[in-house]
């Protein structure tokens, strides 16, 4: 992202220009230490609990990723990444990611055994992913493979219910009617571009970041463009904070704090609107008969705010979530909370 100039950081531009250089104990002058950017390891944890705790529609989504630090990918990617038009190796960061992400999805009415052909069916996905990321200044190109299970084989009921027991609910009953078995594949690009707002009192820092990605696949295909604001300190840090896409999502990677400067974090908010050419969570199986509902809305759109805030190597975030209705029976909105956790290698 593009470094921001206030006053105070005049005047220290000022000193370091004209004051004399630095020496250490060997007469030689201070070399400024170089800008960490470590390895992340992530883990996200997204449900409903957090928005009423409805166990409905989008119930519950867990991810654990690692990205690598900046440059430390396959000599293959770095090959790759020099021969694209839009990539300039020598201004950007490149990283690669592995995930595991696994998500639930259940009717409204969890205790009927005979789902309403209404209402959404039972799903889940199980999906492992590969990323590639590029980041300079003020860009980051985001590509995501995931390839996983959607059906009895990604165990979604043995998670909800055994989770139920736990914590002495009862399960759900219509999990016999779920999507059956298919092997799962989506593909999803995307592009961030930052703006740098008005520096505020107290040494507040803004910008807007907007965003424009692509979904293709079996799972689910759609354009997605929005934009999030956000305001904070040491925004440079990241550029958002780890989601489980479809979403206002950041690649899971985040600068840590230093010695001397440990603290930083922002508040943000964002739309991203989504136009739907297929979603097996709602359309059904692709090459099986299964459950489906009949009027899918085409066009749907996440309304979303949260913090991010990281001392030293540690990133915590909380996002909530306002998903506009999927289908046309839908019972209203689903509000549902997305937490984080970050840790720097």
């Amino acid at each position: 992202m593009k470094a921001r100039l206030s006053i105070p950081g005049a005047a220290l531009v000022a000193a370091f220009l004209f004051a004399p250089p630095a020496s250490g104990e060997d007469g030689a002058p201070d070399v400024p230490e170089k800008v960490r950017k470590p390895a992340v390891v992530s883990i996200t944890t997204e449900n409903d609990f957090f928005g009423g705790g409805t166990d409905r529609n989008y119930s519950n989504g867990l991810r654990i990723e690692r990205v690598s630090a900046a440059d430390d990918v396959h000599p293959l990617l770095n090959w790759v990444a020099d021969r694209l038009p839009w990539i300039d190796v020598d201004r950007t960061d490149l990283r690669q990611g592995f995930g595991i992400s696994h998500a639930i999805f259940t009717p409204e009415d969890i205790h009927t055994a005979t789902p309403d052909p209404l209402d959404r069916p039972y799903a889940a996905w199980l999906a492992l992913s590969s990323t590639i990321v590029a980041t300079d200044e003020d860009t980051q190109d985001t590509l995501q493979v995931n390839l996983g299970i959607v059906g009895p084989s990604a165990a979604g009921e043995f998670v909800q219910n055994n989770w139920h027991k736990i914590i002495g609910i009862e399960g759900a009953d219509g999990w016999d009617r779920q999507l059956k078995d298919e092997p799962g594949l989506e593909i999803i690009a995307q592009r961030l571009q930052m703006f740098d707002g008005p520096d505020l009192p107290l040494g507040l820092e803004t910008d807007i970041g907007a965003h424009l990605g692509v979904a293709l696949g079996n799972v689910r295909t759609y354009a997605n463009m929005g934009v999030t604001a956000r305001i904070g300190w040491d925004l440079n840090s990241s550029f958002a904070p780890p989601r489980i896409r479809p979403a206002l999502s950041g690649a899971g990677e985040f600068i840590p704090g230093t010695e001397e400067d440990p603290w930083g974090g922002y508040a943000f908010i964002g739309i991203d609107g989504r136009a739907v050419a297929r979603d097996m969570f709602l359309d059904g199986n692709l090459w099986r008969d299964s459950p489906r509902v009949t009027d899918r809305r085409d066009f749907t759109g996440d309304l979303q705010a949260g913090l991010a805030v990281h001392y030293r190597d540690v990133q915590l975030a909380f996002t909530f979530v306002h998903r506009t209705e999927q289908f046309a029976y839908q019972d209203g909105p689903q509000r549902f909370g997305a937490l984080s956790i970050s840790l720097a290698l």
